[in-house]
């Protein structure tokens, strides 16, 4: 039976509680709850955790969490939707509710994966930074490391293991074989990071954009990543079409002369009429200097619409 994370906050400590302690030790129930006391701890907790869904007090105002929210009402009088309920009502009604708009929710995002390219002309410009700070904001995303050499990798990705999945990864990938998806779990088995993979230089060099577009309706097919990221290097940027397949694009920036003057031929390269679209998607941004899963680019995430 397939298991939901839900988080609740509620100013009524002993609801909160006994709501926890009933839900988690009836083994029917297809919930696993964690409660609160503080919206701080909520957002404590999410930093490095997620939910499903936060059952939330409909009096506790202007927060922005990144998890759907459904409001707990003390009044039976109150209009019940899937964002408001009564919370003292029979809590088998109250589980269903919560099963239900998870399981929506979780159709929706399959239905609606964002595909970022994360690409600049410049370096040093804070582009994979900014490629993992969206991956761990929105946890349910897939990074793919599209550069010349990737900076991502560490001990782990060099064991012989790692390396035979990878290769079955690649050989999946340029036929275009569905098995692909079974060597994305055994990464994870092995790496114990998910929703990773960063292709070397000499791989790169044999995919085409069909097998790019491939792998990004597979991955939608799958479902359930909420942003699919290519962390672009320029090395491998033999064509500009790679990033036309994109919804958006974000090229990071510098303001000293140098960066300025290869961000204008840049520029001017995508003027020309057969990059009309590709302009359209195009966003500049400029990345703080900053860890990528550090509070500053968790806020400039959210600034920037990302």
């Amino acid at each position: 039976m397939q298991e939901y994370r839900v988080g609740i906050c509620d100013s009524d400590t002993g609801y909160v509680v006994s709501f926890m302690e009933y839900i988690n030790m009836n083994k029917e129930m297809p919930l696993k709850v964690s409660a609160f006391s503080e919206v701080e701890a909520v957002t404590e907790y999410l930093n490095n955790n997620n939910l499903d869904l936060l059952l939330l007090d409909e009096n506790i105002k202007n927060y922005d969490f990144k998890v759907k929210v459904v409001g707990l009402s003390d009044s039976k009088n109150n209009y019940e939707s899937d964002d408001l309920i009564y919370k003292y009502q029979n809590i088998y009604k109250i589980v269903e509710i919560i099963t239900r708009v998870i399981i929506e929710g979780n159709q929706n995002i399959k239905s609606a994966s964002y595909v970022y390219g994360i690409y600049s002309p410049i370096g040093r410009s804070g582009k994979t930074t900014l490629a993992r700070g969206i991956c761990n904001y929105y946890r349910d995303s897939f990074y793919i490391g599209f550069e010349e050499y990737s900076g991502c990798f560490n001990k782990t990705y060099e064991s012989s293991r790692y390396k035979e999945i990878y290769e079955r990864f690649m050989y999946y990938l340029l036929s275009e074989n569905i098995l692909l998806t079974d060597t994305i779990e055994e990464i994870y088995e092995e790496t114990g990071v998910k929703s990773f993979i960063a292709l070397n230089y000499m791989d790169l060099k044999q995919i085409e954009l069909k097998n790019i577009m491939w792998l990004i309706n597979l991955l939608r097919d799958v479902g359930g990543y909420r942003r699919i990221v290519f962390d672009v290097g320029i090395g491998v940027m033999s064509d500009l079409d790679i990033l036309s397949v994109m919804d958006k694009i974000y090229i990071t920036t510098l303001k000293n002369k140098s960066s300025l003057n290869k961000l204008d031929m840049f520029k001017d390269i995508i003027t020309d009429k057969k990059y009309i679209l590709l302009e359209q998607k195009i966003n500049y941004v400029e990345v703080p200097k900053t860890d990528y899963d550090s509070k500053i680019m968790r806020e400039f995430i959210i600034r920037s619409g990302m």
